[in-house]
């Protein structure tokens, strides 16, 4: 098959512009197999997460609306379905995420690039990725279980005006920390999956890049994520709307019998799983532009170019 343009070049050193142009015209080229494949793949999952995401809502609207005692009682049913949805969230990015770096791994591999690939022709790659990527998600959970241990402790001991006030200030500092960190967790995923190093190597060298190019990395991030949010929202609006008005239903008249509604339940768990597919098809968009800022970073740090010249012509 013939392509008009030439193929994108990975490894280059590119100012957001251009970063925002080549992500653009990448998934310009190659959105058809992407979305294929990511139909294929994660369209089952979300089968399952809607009755989750539905479950957990439902958990939830009811616990806003009991009292103190309700609430107690309450609150093992609201943890269980909050972790069962999250778990569903974490697996789904996880294979998301790990497809698209897979495609663009194939498209740099491949004479033909993505237009002809089939999802038994990357099922190896594929679950090795999501694999190394779940590994990543497990450590980013343990790092926030640890910090909302420290928070816990911390309120525990905030009693006096003054050890309160400390209190805020480090919770404040812990919070900026977070976010601070969640730059260069966000070039984790393409270091470890472009790259054949170890674990932790690729930890510390997220950090080393993360933190070299902060500033850049996290505009990247906000953009896209902007950009991701908007298109998320066209799937998201028709479940929210839907479930609201069955909530204001449910407060208006307790008798309706809205919530029980057969006509209902099917709504909102179609309407899930197409709110559960197009948030994730969003994230597409996202995933590719920390590819390639990821591709920029490598290129200035180690000139993967230059060396890629040099053993050309060494061969010649």
């Amino acid at each position: 098959m013939e392509y008009p343009n030439p193929k994108i070049k990975y490894y280059r050193i590119r100012t957001f512009n251009e970063k925002m142009s080549v992500s653009f015209e990448f998934l310009r080229e190659n959105w058809k197999p992407m979305l294929k494949l990511s139909f294929y793949l994660i369209l089952p999952l979300c089968l399952f997460q809607s009755f989750a995401m539905n479950s957990f809502m439902r958990v939830y609207f009811s616990f806003l609306s009991m009292d103190v005692g309700g609430m107690n009682s309450n609150v093992y049913s609201f943890i269980t379905n909050f972790v069962v949805f999250m778990l569903f969230a974490l697996l789904g990015s996880a294979m998301l995420n790990a497809l698209i770096f897979t495609m663009m791994n194939e498209y740099e591999r491949r004479d033909d690039r993505l237009m002809t690939i089939k999802i038994g022709e990357i099922r190896k790659l594929l679950l090795r990725n999501i694999g190394k990527l779940l590994l990543i998600y497990l450590l980013q959970v343990g790092i926030l279980m640890g910090v909302a241990l420290i928070f816990g402790l911390l309120f525990a001991i905030s009693s006096k005006p003054v050890i309160a006030l400390l209190v805020l200030i480090l919770i404040l500092v812990l919070i900026a920390a977070i976010l601070f960190f969640m730059v260069p967790m966000n070039l984790f995923m393409p270091i470890y999956i472009f790259e054949e190093i170890p674990f932790f190597q690729a930890f510390r060298k997220s950090l080393n890049y993360g933190l070299s190019h902060l500033g850049e990395t996290f505009l990247v991030m906000l953009v896209f994520g902007l950009i991701a949010n908007v298109v998320s929202s066209v799937a998201v609006t028709p479940w929210m709307v839907v479930m609201m008005i069955g909530q204001i239903f449910s407060l208006a008249e307790p008798g309706s019998g809205m919530q029980t509604s057969l006509l209902y339940q099917f709504a909102i768990y179609i309407l899930g799983i197409l709110q559960s597919y197009g948030t994730y098809a969003s994230m597409i968009i996202v995933a590719i532009a920390i590819a390639f800022q990821y591709f920029h970073i490598r290129e200035k740090k180690e000139g993967i170019t230059v060396s890629s010249d040099i053993q050309n012509f060494e061969r010649l």
